[in-house]
């Protein structure tokens, strides 16, 4: 019962407005993130059982959140949770947070009404179409790292 309270006393007072489906993503900016969600699962390969402790939820959700959005798949709760690579029970708390914060709205699923939907908001897919605009100008794909070939 806290949890609800503490779930419903921090949504926004006027909901959010969802994305809607003329928001166009830019290849570039979508690609960007794909590689970086992608990275972030190498990551986890590389490092094995200790990855788990360099998790980000609420970071990987929205990236999951984006990459689907900018497919124009819906995403479910559940699919959200599972998105974030963390137990459900922190995926959803994240998920509150990122609701709290007018960065997704949650509807009710129309073909299941046991599960609900979550939609980026246009501002938050603003937000990481800028954020992945500044990643790539400061990204250097030319720098060598060590065991590359020499040209």
């Amino acid at each position: 019962m806290a949890e609800a309270d503490y779930r419903l006393r921090d949504r926004p007072v006027v909901p959010p407005k969802p994305a809607a489906g003329g928001v166009a993503f830019t290849g570039k900016a979508a690609d960007l993130v794909e590689s970086f969600y992608r990275a972030r699962r190498l990551r986890d390969d590389a490092f094995g059982p200790i990855a788990s402790q360099f998790r980000e939820p609420t970071w990987d959700i929205l990236l999951d959140l984006y990459l689907a959005a900018a497919k124009g798949r819906p995403v479910s709760v559940s699919s959200a949770c599972i998105g974030s690579g963390a137990p459900q029970t922190t995926a959803i708390r994240h998920l509150a947070l990122l609701e709290s914060a007018g960065l997704v709205v949650r509807t009710p699923n129309p073909m299941d009404n046991r599960a609900g939907i979550v939609t980026l908001t246009e501002e938050a897919i603003r937000r990481v179409d800028d954020w992945a605009r500044r990643v790539r100008s400061v990204w250097k794909a030319e720098t060598p790292l060590p065991g590359d070939p020499v040209v």
